[in-house]
């Protein structure tokens, strides 16, 4: 039997731990074509957390497919350079939670979980559909007002558009 990584009580304390935002990151999230692939945009983000690691925003989009899209939250711990995934905001495709053996066709969000790592399955395998978001722009908002992000100052004093 497997080993986790991280049991349940690690992740929870990862994801609602606070994550800076730069100023700049809108403009370091916006997708750009990657040289590997025609179809495919990505951006990525970083945030460094004193004596923890960090934690890193990627964001992937098909060109083609606007329902192809993935918002991850990643994390690096100091001692490694293995990126565990968090949590994953996915576009409308079909999924199968295989301890539960349940399938979903939706937008649904991946989460690490210590029951999925211990079987020997990815540790985010497991997944819940949603309907919070149905763009990667809409994924992008909940990933970060569910993970704990905290905005620029002066975005926070400024009331946001069109929510």
């Amino acid at each position: 039997m497997p080993v986790a990584q991280f049991s349940d009580t690690d992740i929870e304390a990862l994801v609602s731990m606070p994550k800076p935002l730069p100023s700049d990151y809108m403009a370091r999230v916006r997708t750009r074509s990657r040289p590997y692939s025609g179809q495919h945009e990505e951006a990525q983000i970083e945030i460094q957390i004193e004596n923890t690691g960090a934690f890193r925003v990627i964001i992937r989009r098909n060109r083609i497919n606007p329902f192809d899209f993935s918002v991850i939250l990643g994390y690096v711990p100091t001692e490694r350079l293995k990126l565990f995934r968090l949590r994953r905001y996915n576009g409308l495709h079909s999924h199968t939670n295989r301890l539960e053996s349940n399938t979903l066709r939706d937008f649904h969000i991946h989460y690490a979980t210590q029951r999925y790592q211990e079987a020997g399955w990815d540790i985010d395998a497991y997944a819940e559909p949603n309907d919070d978001y149905n763009t990667a722009d809409g994924a992008l908002e909940a990933l970060l007002n569910q993970c704990n992000f905290i905005r620029p100052e002066r975005e926070r004093l400024q009331p946001r558009l069109l929510q």
